[in-house]
């Protein structure tokens, strides 16, 4: 069910700390999520709980995200690596955050991941792509050893 626009509010200037595109977009980005946010909350009851409408806030800013062009799994990828942040400040990628990323790539495929692993791996894969953005970066020789086994298995695999 649609619900009624809000009244158009009047531009403030931010001193010159934003450009007029970036705040016309985030004016239009409050205005769809509080759209967003009537819509989801419209149809709950009148005996709703607080966490009721933390997740109707929640599916409201997901909705405004992806309306905005964002998609679901870049929007829980930076949803990750906020909390992430949040907990331990700037994070700088490393062997630890790598074999924790290993595990919950382990548990996704086993299906035992949790909703806050979920976001968690999210966030270590996005931290991860940020700082190893170049081939060089990335651990070649080992990967190369991996190939080398897969083909040789394949080949075993292979009939005569």
């Amino acid at each position: 069910m649609a619900s009624r626009k809000p009244p158009e509010s009047k531009s403030v200037s931010r001193g010159g700390t934003l450009s007029w595109q970036t705040s016309d977009w985030i004016q239009l980005f409050i205005k769809h999520f509080e759209l967003n946010l009537l819509d989801s909350t419209h149809c709950l009851p009148s005996d709703a709980s607080d966490s009721d409408y933390r997740l109707a806030a929640i599916r409201a800013m997901l909705a405004t995200f992806l309306d905005s062009g964002v998609d679901a799994e870049l929007f829980a990828e930076a949803v990750g690596q906020v909390l992430l942040e949040d907990r331990h400040g700037s994070i700088e990628w490393n062997s630890e955050l790598n074999q924790r990323r290993f595990e919950l790539i382990d548990k996704d495929i086993q299906e035992t991941l949790t909703p806050a692993e979920r976001a968690e791996l999210a966030g270590l894969t996005r931290i991860m792509r940020e700082q190893l953005e170049t081939e060089t970066d990335l651990p070649m020789e080992g990967a190369k050893e991996l190939h080398r086994k897969l083909l040789e298995l394949a080949a075993e695999d292979k009939p005569s």
